[in-house]
C-alpha cells in the first residue's frame, strides 16, 4: 500500500483519548464546525517508511504516495453529492502550518512521519434535520491528500445508519471509484452488506474495536472500521494507495 497502510493495528487507537481536546480547539477555530466530541482520531501507522529508504521526509517522499484527486476537487464534489441526499457538508477547514496540522490534524501515531504531513482539510457533516452526522479528514502534501478519513457517529440503536451507509458510499465513490458493482471486494455484492457484516460480527463479540483490515478496491485501498464509545457506536472509513 506504499507510504500508508491501514492494516496494522497494533496501536491503531493510541490517540482515542485526546480526541475531545482536538474537539474542542476545533470549535474555537471555525464557528461553523461543531464537531461532536464523540468522534475518535483515525490512527494510522506509517510503517512501510521504516522498509524503504528511499522515502524521504522531504515533499518529494510523501508526494510519491498521494492520491490521484485534490483536496478542492473532492470536498467540492462530495458536497454537491450529499447534499442530493438531505445530507449537508461543511466549507472545509483548511490547515498548512506545522503547529494547526499538529493541533488538528494529528492522525498519526509515529510523530516522526507524523511530521511528513504538510497540508489537512476538515469538514463537517450534517444530516437533514442539522445534526451531527461526522467527519472528512484529509491529510498529505500541499498538492494532494495521501489519507482519506470519514467518521461517522451512530447511536445506541443505529437510528442513523442509513445516513451512515450514504456518507460512506459517497465518500467511497468520490476517493476510489464507482467499480464496486464489478470487483465486489471481499466477495460482497454492496458495500452496504460489507458494512452490514461488520456490524453484526462487532455486536455479536466482545472487543470494543472491528476492522475489515486493509481491503483493496479500483487500485487503492480501503478500510472500515467499528467502534463502541460511550455514545454508541463510531465508524470510521480510510482510504489510502
Amino acid at each position: 500500500m506504499g507510504l500508508i497502510k491501514i492494516d496494522e493495528l497494533s496501536d491503531y487507537f493510541i490517540k482515542a483519548g485526546k480526541t475531545s481536546d482536538t474537539v474542542i480547539s476545533k470549535k474555537y477555530a471555525y464557528v461553523g464546525i461543531a464537531v461532536a466530541a464523540a468522534v475518535a482520531a483515525a490512527v494510522i501507522i506509517l510503517t512501510q517508511l521504516n522498509a524503504s529508504p528511499a522515502v524521504s521526509s522531504g515533499p518529494d517522499g510523501i508526494s510519491a504516495y498521494a492520491l490521484n484527486y485534490t483536496y478542492d476537487k473532492v470536498n467540492s464534489d462530495l458536497k454537491s453529492t450529499l447534499i442530493g441526499q438531505n445530507i449537508n457538508m461543511s466549507k472545509p477547514l483548511k490547515f498548512g502550518t506545522p503547529d494547526t496540522i499538529n493541533q488538528y490534524c494529528n492522525f498519526l501515531s509515529n510523530q516522526t512521519k507524523q511530521s511528513m504531513i504538510q497540508y489537512c482539510t476538515s469538514t463537517e457533516i450534517k444530516d437533514e434535520h442539522d445534526n451531527f452526522l461526522g467527519n472528512l479528514n484529509m491529510v498529505g502534501s500541499t498538492l494532494a491528500p495521501v489519507l482519506v478519513i470519514a467518521t461517522a457517529q451512530s447511536d445506541p440503536v443505529f437510528a442513523n445508519y442509513k445516513d451512515v451507509k450514504t456518507l460512506f458510499g459517497d465518500v467511497m465513490n468520490e476517493t476510489i471509484c464507482q467499480c464496486w458493482d464489478k470487483e465486489k471486494p471481499g466477495g460482497y455484492s454492496t458495500m452496504y452488506g460489507m458494512m452490514d457484516a461488520l456490524r453484526d460480527f462487532h455486536l455479536k463479540g466482545k472487543e470494543p474495536n472491528s476492522t475489515t483490515h486493509g481491503v483493496p478496491l479500483g487500485g487503492k485501498h480501503f478500510e472500515i472500521e467499528l467502534s463502541t464509545n460511550p455514545q454508541g457506536y463510531l465508524w470510521k472509513l480510510l482510504v489510502a494507495k
